[in-house]
């Protein structure tokens, strides 16, 4: 399962910086509005100590990590949603992707034109959250005509969907995000074939120049994390031009470098992580001879859903999960020392996967 991440913001925001910081893709960071029209796309490894720490007890060939698909989005200007700035089709890449990573300029290049020589991370994040609620309510609004005709007729379903489309409508028509509405399982089966773009998911990420802010940038801040709040999400501190020349490095001048910084590990570690979590993400192990690895399932999935993720047959002829913990290797110090502990569990269908559980699954022809 590989799901993808789309970089947004204004023009000249950093996106395709931070995406090359992220891939090591060398993707075009021209600065001047559209330099990204066709979206790079690239897989991240989704860092993961629990990785090493397993291999350190199974000997085996390699070890793979979990991936996120990073995709780097042109940027969204004022009107995209009237189809400005080849706006139609950049909206149609943000549709595609499953969560945002949505960046705040914090830093000034008055070279790039009037608005660019001050700093306002929030007020240029709201237009482009404005764009989007602008495109999604044109959605909305089509759809809910569609349905009320139907509803007429007294089709359940289709007045349920008017019942929420009109409810959407108005969240957006009072400046909301259709993900900021409170929905039922069944309300959120009935609104995904909109594909909203408010509905998404959003991680913010604040891109300075330097991790140690000055006083306005510190003030900024404040005011980004107090907005991602009131929105139900994070921000991430990132310096994009930082950790693009730390991926440059070879190991000792990255160590040295991150010193200097006062930093243990690179800020992208921490943005990574967070995005893959943004997703609802977590991570189950398989460990054996050929190689250790991390497998991507969604929190709340059962042991059957979770093997299909390795291949789509093994959740129809699943028969059992042999189950353990890195706790348990820890002690135990191999698998052979857990199962004459008695300590290897054997789950059913019915199973909840959680994250970090080492697993091997038991398939039927």
């Amino acid at each position: 399962m590989v799901l993808r991440c789309g970089i947004v913001g204004l023009p000249n925001a950093g996106k395709s910086m931070i995406f090359n910081a992220l891939t090591s893709a060398g993707a075009d960071t021209a600065a001047f509005p559209f330099s990204t029209v066709t979206p790079n796309v690239g897989l991240v490894p989704v860092p993961d100590k629990r990785l090493e720490e397993i291999h350190g007890y199974v000997e085996t060939d390699r070890v793979l990590p979990a991936e996120l698909q990073i995709v780097d989005i042109a940027g969204l200007p004022k009107g995209a949603s009237r189809g400005e700035g080849m706006g139609n089709k950049f909206l149609g890449h943000i549709k595609e992707c499953d969560a945002l990573l949505h960046v705040g300029r914090f830093f000034k290049n008055g070279d790039l034109g009037e608005g660019y020589d001050r700093i306002d991370p929030v007020g240029e994040i709201e237009i482009v959250e404005m764009e989007l609620a602008f495109a999604d309510l044109d959605t909305v609004e089509r759809n809910l005509d569609r349905v009320s005709k139907r509803a007429k007729s007294g089709d359940k379903e289709s007045v349920e969907q008017r019942d929420l489309f009109a409810r959407l409508k108005e969240c957006l028509l009072e400046g909301g995000q259709a993900r900021h509405l409170e929905l039922t399982d069944h309300e959120r089966l009935l609104m995904k074939p909109l594909f909203l773009l408010t509905a998404k998911k959003v991680l913010y990420v604040a891109n300075v120049t330097d991790y140690q802010l000055d006083e306005e940038g510190r003030r900024e801040l404040e005011r980004l994390e107090t907005f991602a709040v009131d929105r139900g999400s994070e921000v991430v501190v990132l310096a994009g031009q930082f950790e693009a020349e730390l991926t440059e490095l070879g190991d000792e001048d990255r160590e040295i470098f991150l010193s200097d910084a006062g930093m243990e590990e690179p800020g992208l570690v921490r943005l990574i992580q967070k995005a893959y979590h943004l997703l609802g993400l977590r991570t189950y192990f398989t460990a054996g001879e050929i190689e250790i690895r991390a497998w991507t399932f969604h929190e709340g999935d059962r042991a059957p859903v979770a093997a299909a993720v390795i291949h789509t047959d093994f959740e129809k002829k699943f028969i059992r999960a042999q189950i353990y913990g890195l706790d348990d290797l820890r002690e135990y110090k191999s698998e052979a020392g857990i199962k004459d502990a008695g300590k290897l569990r054997v789950e059913g269908k019915d199973y909840l996967m959680q994250d970090g559980d080492i697993a091997h699954f038991l398939i039927g022809n």
